[in-house]
């Protein structure tokens, strides 16, 4: 009896897709990591910019009370705490919008990752089907 080489391609071709399948998931996953990684950035760069324009608010704010050329007696704690108070419901807004980037992120990702293993296991399944008609 001859050598089955047909068998053997067979299966080194579903060894090497089986390889690939385990390196698109590898992929999948850093994707995932990059896009998190983005969106912290995003955050980070959200909240400085939320945070500058409530300091120039409020510098506006002191600059029209003086520029009024009134005394002021009182207080101007409480228009410094609406500033403040819109600037932590923008942050609280901001966090939550990236939360929820983050639950897509990773929704996509498991989607993703068991499309892939999916095809991973009918694949070699396939493969050794076909091997084993090769073989016999």
């Amino acid at each position: 009896m001859a050598f089955p080489w047909l068998a053997v391609a067979i299966g080194a071709s579903t060894a090497v897709s089986y390889m690939g399948s385990l390196q698109t998931t590898k992929q999948l996953k850093a994707g995932a990591a990059w896009d998190k990684y983005y969106k912290k950035m995003e955050l980070m760069q959200n909240t400085v910019f939320a945070n500058r324009k409530a300091a120039k608010l409020l510098s506006e704010k002191r600059a029209a009370i003086g520029a009024r050329g009134v005394q002021f007696t009182g207080s101007t704690l409480l228009e410094s705490n609406d500033v403040i108070t819109e600037l932590e419901d923008t942050m609280f807004w901001l966090e939550k919008g990236v939360q929820m980037d983050m639950a897509m992120i990773d929704v996509k990702l498991a989607g993703a990752v068991q499309a892939e293993a999916y095809k991973r296991n009918t694949s070699l399944l396939s493969g050794m089907g076909q091997t084993y008609k090769a073989w016999g």
